[in-house]
């Protein structure tokens, strides 16, 4: 996409989504820098903090168009990567506890 495309689009979602936020979330937004805004939010417990939203329209690389349907597919592996690693560690860890609980229990007979 051209740069004049690409920056009108940024823009036209960056006040739709403002506006959205604004008009049915009741948040008070506003601009950070160039496709960016942010608002604050309160957390049940009363702790402060803020929401940032960037809209930016990637260009990919000079050589290759950018694919947004791979970049899903690469996070969606990614993703199911890391539960089957966090699985694996707490598989490993539940085998680690049996084990040493055996332990002590033959230690202290």
């Amino acid at each position: 996409m051209k740069k004049k495309n690409a920056d009108l689009m940024r823009e036209i979602f960056v006040k739709t989504a403002m506006n959205w936020f604004t008009t049915y979330m009741d948040q008070d937004c506003g601009l950070v820098a160039s496709g960016t805004f942010n608002f604050p939010i309160v957390a049940d417990d009363g702790e402060e903090g803020w929401i940032e939203i960037c809209v930016k329209v990637p260009k990919g690389t000079k050589d290759e168009e950018y694919d947004g349907y791979a970049r899903r597919d690469d996070y969606r592996l990614k993703c199911e990567d890391r539960k089957a690693k966090a699985k694996a560690q707490a598989e490993a860890k539940a085998k680690k506890m049996a084990r040493d609980k055996a332990r002590r229990e033959k230690e202290s007979e």
